[in-house]
């Protein structure tokens, strides 16, 4: 994947999988490279590890994906983590192994209540991959 167009195509086809009666399973050990970053993807099951060289990398990447954070408002439908909850799966961002957010299905926490339904953060692991420790 190489831009946001790429990364908006990937829900696409994770919502079009979600659609169907059947439940999705993801099986993947790989490296992948968007906007000139090399993320490591790991699952085995419906937990799907997504491992970013650096906080500010994560951030960027999961913003440039279309409604990627986006909540319970306008276009929420189409976001990133309404998508992985659909589908059954939860996706997790790290940065030197330490969980900073989930996203989809098995992501609840206080934000639900600011409008980010799917979306937790871990601040100990923000905090800590801020600091780089």
């Amino acid at each position: 994947m190489s831009d946001a167009g790429d990364a908006a195509t990937l829900v696409g086809a994770i919502r079009r999988v979600a659609e169907t009666p059947l439940g999705l399973d993801v099986s993947a050990d790989l490296t992948v490279r968007i906007d000139g970053h090399e993320l490591q993807v790991t699952a085995y099951t419906d937990r799907v590890l997504v491992d970013f060289p650096s906080l500010g990398v994560a951030v960027d990447l999961l913003r440039s994906a279309s409604g990627s954070t986006g909540g319970s408002g306008p276009g929420a439908g189409g976001s990133l983590p309404a998508t992985l909850a659909a589908a059954d799966l939860t996706a997790v961002a790290r940065v030197d192994t330490r969980e900073v957010a989930t996203f989809g299905a098995g992501a609840e926490g206080p934000l639900k209540h600011l409008g980010y339904d799917h979306v937790a953060v871990s601040p100990r692991g923000l905090l800590l991959a801020w600091l780089g420790l």
